[in-house]
């Protein structure tokens, strides 16, 4: 962030390098003044919460890509409950604050001070941000104003705000292009580390929870010998494959080791999502990946024409040799779209969209608030239930914020989706940007029978996905000091990309 530059006369002027070093170091000190007094006022109370908060505070405040990346983590491998038992403020079945929360009020606190010191512009995007936020924030206040449990139309807010809040934390990361790389990185070991999860899941066969975000759910509907299914990580497994695959088929990556690694991310998160069982799940994956061969050119489609085989048949002949019970059952659930007659999840699927679709009806601008539940049941088939759910994502979030929110909140992702970038880019970002316009094309097809919108292991990283798409391709660095002699900020700007 500091700039030194030659004088007319030569010498080289060195006072705006010390003025930057001083804003540093004063940024630094508060940080570090601020993480203090939160360490001793909780420390008497709550130890936990004084540790979390001298450890979170610098990380938000002062490394933003650190902080992002934790925040994804947070919310993609660790289960709400863990999440909830170590809550900073409160505790378990008790109101509080996550430490995904305080990474999140904090993060932006610290975009906050970047927009008020000028270094970060309001531009459309955060702008659009902003009114989502704003939306969201009304959609909570009008269910509880109508009746519906504080608690829960908290957690369906916090849910989708992680969302917005992610993509506003990630906005000034997406336009810095050290911050960039470093990203790049986080999400190649969040990758490998999501896959890694998943096996853990499902190898220890851990119990599946109230919350539906981790572990192994008994049975398989539709099959002969299904053991179970993957929930922990489910949402997050197309992602990691698509934007693991961009990688691979651009055949740009030079890193032996990086190839190795990205191989990783595809395989243990393909297979993870195989153990999902999940129908919808696979064919997004595999839309996805589709896409990025057209979007990457002829050259990633002979990549792909050359390896894929390889590596299919490979992944085959293992999994007979070591798991052919599962084979039989990945089988037996791909045959049954053709026995919709007796899928029970998609008759159940069926009436609980018509009891939201009346929902819909009776409050089809303002919706029904955070909160708001539904009740139904069928005579011998399903039990009478009232529940704040609904599978399908799109009447979910139209049933909650009301259609023209829900349509513009869904436009905005699709605008991501078909949004080009920049004709000269530099090729890793260029990549990126290819895999998180199919990643989101992929959670948009998940939406129609899996409530995407209002997952917290996934709508961080929808937030994430969506400011990569929208990123230009060669912005400054927030706040960046112009030399003396680079003329317009807009020229101060101009990247030669390395292709």
């Amino acid at each position: 962030m500091t700039w030194a530059a030659a004088g007319r006369d030569g010498a080289l002027s060195l006072a705006p390098l010390a003025s930057g070093s001083r804003r540093h170091a004063m940024g630094t000190a508060c940080v570090a003044v601020l993480a203090a007094l939160a360490f001793g006022a909780l420390l008497p109370s709550d130890p936990l919460a004084a540790v979390a908060a001298i450890v979170v505070i610098p990380l938000a405040l002062g490394a933003p890509v650190a902080a992002l990346s934790a925040l994804l983590a947070l919310t993609v491998l660790v289960p709400f409950s863990v999440q909830d038992q170590f809550s900073v403020v409160g505790g378990s079945g008790r109101p509080g604050l996550l430490l995904a929360d305080v990474l999140l009020v904090l993060g932006l606190c610290r975009v906050g001070w970047l927009i008020l010191s000028r270094r970060l512009r309001i531009d459309a995007p955060l702008l659009t941000a902003a009114a989502v936020a704003l939306v969201l924030t009304g959609a909570l206040a009008w269910g509880i104003a109508h009746g519906a449990a504080v608690s829960e139309a908290g957690h369906e807010a916090r849910r989708v705000m992680l969302g917005v809040g992610a993509f506003v934390l990630a906005w000034p990361v997406v336009r810095d292009e050290a911050a960039r790389r470093r990203l790049e990185k986080g999400l190649i070991a969040l990758g490998l580390a999501l896959g890694a999860w998943g096996l853990i899941q499902w190898g220890f066969s851990i119990s599946y929870t109230s919350a539906a975000d981790v572990g192994v759910r008994r049975g398989v509907d539709l099959t002969s010998s299904g053991r179970g299914s993957l929930q922990g990580g489910l949402y997050a497994y197309p992602v990691a494959v698509t934007l693991a695959w961009a990688a691979l088929v651009s055949g740009r990556v030079r890193s032996t080791a990086v190839r190795w690694l990205l191989a990783a991310i595809v395989c243990l998160n393909a297979l993870c999502a195989w153990l999902t069982y999940e129908r919808t799940f696979w064919v997004a994956a595999a839309v996805a990946c589709a896409v990025v061969l057209m979007m990457s050119g002829a050259h990633a489609r002979r990549i792909a024409a050359r390896w894929v085989p390889i590596g299919a048949v490979s992944l085959l002949v293992c999994l007979f040799a070591l798991a052919p019970g599962e084979v039989r059952t990945a089988a037996e659930r791909l045959v049954s779209v053709t026995r919709l007659e007796v899928d029970k999840s998609y008759e159940y699927r069926v009436i609980e969209s018509q009891i939201v679709g009346e929902e819909i009806k009776s409050r089809p601008l303002t919706g029904s608030g955070f909160g708001a539940t539904i009740t139904w049941g069928k005579d011998d088939t399903f039990s009478t239930l009232t529940t704040p759910f609904a599978h399908n994502g799109y009447l979910w979030l139209a049933w909650k914020v009301g259609i023209p929110a829900a349509a513009f909140v869904v436009l905005v992702i699709a605008a991501a989706v078909v949004r080009r970038g920049p004709p000269v880019e530099e090729w890793r970002w260029h990549t990126l940007r290819i895999g998180s316009r199919a990643a989101l094309l992929a959670l948009l097809l998940v939406s129609v029978t899996f409530p995407a919108f209002d997952a917290l292991g996934v709508t961080a990283v929808m937030g994430l996905l969506v400011a990569i798409c929208f990123s230009g391709g060669a912005d400054a660095t927030p706040g960046r000091p112009l030399s003396p002699r680079s003329g317009t900020t807009e020229q101060a700007r101009l990247r030669v990309p390395r292709m």
